[in-house]
């Protein structure tokens, strides 16, 4: 596993053109309208920008990610250079993560809907769950090729991941107050199932929740199954893939969404400061 030195400039690079980062790094004005349209999920600035409304009940893969490791790393930090910088470094950090598993998950055809904390909730729309068991093992390989982080002052943190995958059908709706923010959301039995299986994966594991097991039976190679004692139902750590599967990557409009469109999907004070070009 190599190690990583900090690199806020490197850090601060555009979000994937498929999603976006948790909290954006400094955007130039030119890079304004794609640094707030980066709030929006792929899918809704897709049906946003072609009028064609997302359905309300939808069918696909639930994948949760979770990173472990920036609270130790926070920590460091703010011991280091103190909390003002070292939030600045812990954000640009966490960008660059962020970031990078969500390149993997374009490129699989998913898209984030919500992060929170250190975790991500995506959809991978009409998925039987090998887009997002593949998307879900190439995240894995993103966290060990980005390994260590080293600290300005030479302490090591080590990051990991852990990926939860259910399958079946949930339902897509929006929320919120436009004049404050609209988000969007994804909810059902399917979520319930999925934060049920991420409680049984271990960081650097792919686990598949029964649905998911079910729906690829014979097409993935399972190292250990799990039960979970209350529910009954299993989830099982996944080795590596049994099929062969092609990247699907998404689609964004090639034009930019109106400015009264993207703006409900950020609280006011955000869009401001995104507006005037100060990150």
């Amino acid at each position: 596993m190599t190690q990583r030195t900090f690199d806020a400039g490197a850090a601060a690079a555009a979000p994937p053109e498929g999603d976006r980062g948790p909290a954006d790094a400094a955007a130039t004005p030119a890079g304004t309208r794609a640094r707030t349209e980066a709030h929006i999920p792929g899918d809704r600035r897709w049906s946003l920008a072609t009028g064609v409304p997302l359905p309300d009940r939808v069918t696909g893969s639930a994948l949760f990610a979770d990173i472990s490791g920036f609270t130790a790393l926070t920590e460091v930090l703010a011991h280091e250079l103190g909390p003002q910088r070292g939030a600045e470094e812990i954000t640009a950090n966490l960008n660059r993560v962020f970031h990078a598993l969500i390149a993997e998950l374009g490129r699989y055809g998913g898209h984030v809907i919500y992060f929170s904390g250190d975790a991500i909730t995506c959809w991978v729309d009409g998925d039987d769950g090998l887009r997002a068991t593949a998307c879900g093992l190439a995240m894995q390989d993103v966290l060990g090729r980005l390994g260590e982080l080293v600290s300005p002052g030479g302490q090591r943190v080590r990051i990991a991941l852990k990926v939860a995958i259910a399958v079946g059908h949930a339902r897509r709706f929006l929320v919120g107050d436009p004049n404050v923010q609209r988000i969007d959301v994804l909810a059902g039995r399917l979520i319930d199932d999925l934060a049920g299986a991420e409680g049984f994966a271990h960081p650097g594991e792919v686990v598949l929740e029964q649905s998911a097991l079910a729906a690829l039976a014979g097409r993935v190679d399972i190292a250990e199954l799990r039960t979970d004692a209350e529910t009954g139902r299993a989830c099982g750590v996944v080795r590596g893939l049994a099929a062969s599967i092609d990247e699907a990557p998404i689609r964004l409009p090639d034009r930019e969404l109106p400015e009264d469109v993207v703006r409900p999907w950020l609280l006011p004070a955000v869009y401001e400061r995104l507006r005037t070009g100060r990150g």
